[in-house]
């Protein structure tokens, strides 16, 4: 076994000289990519990656059924998916999959089979800039909400944010697989996701009232402090982090006491109106717990700074 030194480059990376003899032996050169994984703490640097593919067999599943199963291998990391298609229910399901899915193509689509092939990605794709874009899309949707509960229930900008929570899911997926092992980047994705779910039901809720409401002023407060909680998480601020949480708690209070004035309204109004403000405590919650993952992230980065080198 060979021992090689450990070199400091910039804030937060490292390097490692590779044998010139290795270099030779697989045909690589200056500038040329390796592949590097993570196994029980172990990194195990590859020529080349290898490709991971498997044979599926949908035999009677359903639509949905389909839609899962090709969801799963994506999520596993395989490369190649080849699928017995039994059915034209199957066929669609599959199409649907590549479409929903970031960087799957159908490559071959016969009378019995069709193959996947995921296009899993450009190396140099960073997690945190995917992780942005996906808050982005999120933080348009919430501002867009906000547009039509002060405005007006425009049918166009809610089909719009129906979309872009497609669009959320997407990139859901997309993280998971690109991740690795890196709980806060996947549970960060996951609370985005969520987050997209409930503005959309909260979307739904408004196009069914019809009208604005004096007390849906409040959503102003609710966006800053959600906006603010991504923006900490991708700074890694734990000052922002701090008070994010502290917001929250007084925007807590400051949501329930307007519940206590929904009295007033109609019985279908007070339904819709409770489902818009349970949607902005959940916000408020996942907030909290993005900038709590904030604290967190950080203090585990100062003591094992080698698992978060760039």
């Amino acid at each position: 076994m060979e021992s090689r030194k450990i070199f400091k480059s910039g804030k937060g990376s490292y390097i490692l000289t590779l044998p010139k003899s290795w270099i030779q032996k697989n045909g690589l050169k200056e500038g040329d990519l390796v592949h590097i994984e993570e196994l029980s703490g172990k990194l195990v640097i590859l020529a080349r990656k290898a490709t991971k593919s498997a044979y599926v067999d949908l035999q009677d599943l359903s639509f949905d059924k389909t839609v899962r199963r090709i969801v799963a291998y994506y999520l596993a990391n395989y490369d190649i998916l080849k699928l017995k298609v039994n059915t034209d229910e199957q066929r669609r399901a599959v199409a649907f999959a590549a479409d929903m899915l970031v960087g799957v193509e159908i490559m071959e689509d016969t009378r019995e089979e069709m193959e996947l092939m995921m296009h899993l990605i450009r190396p140099e794709i960073e997690v945190e800039k995917i992780l942005e874009k996906l808050s982005n899309i999120c933080l348009s949707m919430l501002s867009d909400f906000m547009k039509m509960s002060l405005e007006n229930s425009d049918r166009k900008i809610a089909s719009s944010i129906t979309f872009r929570e497609n669009e959320v899911d997407r990139f859901y997926l997309f993280v998971i697989r690109i991740a690795g092992n890196s709980k806060f980047f996947r549970s960060f994705a996951r609370i985005v996701e969520r987050i997209a779910d409930h503005i959309e039901i909260m979307t739904e809720a408004l196009l069914k009232l019809n009208k604005n409401y004096e007390e849906l002023s409040i959503l102003r407060d609710v966006y800053e402090i959600f906006k603010n909680s991504v923006t900490s998480f991708i700074r890694l601020d734990t000052e922002m982090a701090e008070e994010t949480l502290e917001k929250a708690i007084e925007m807590n209070k400051n949501i329930l006491n307007l519940q206590m004035n929904l009295l007033r309204y109609s019985k279908e109004e007070i339904i819709h109106l409770k489902t818009i403000f349970d949607g902005m405590n959940r916000i408020l919650a996942y907030s909290s717990d993005i900038a709590e993952s904030v604290i967190d992230r950080e203090i585990e980065e100062r003591i094992n700074p080698l698992n978060f080198s760039k």
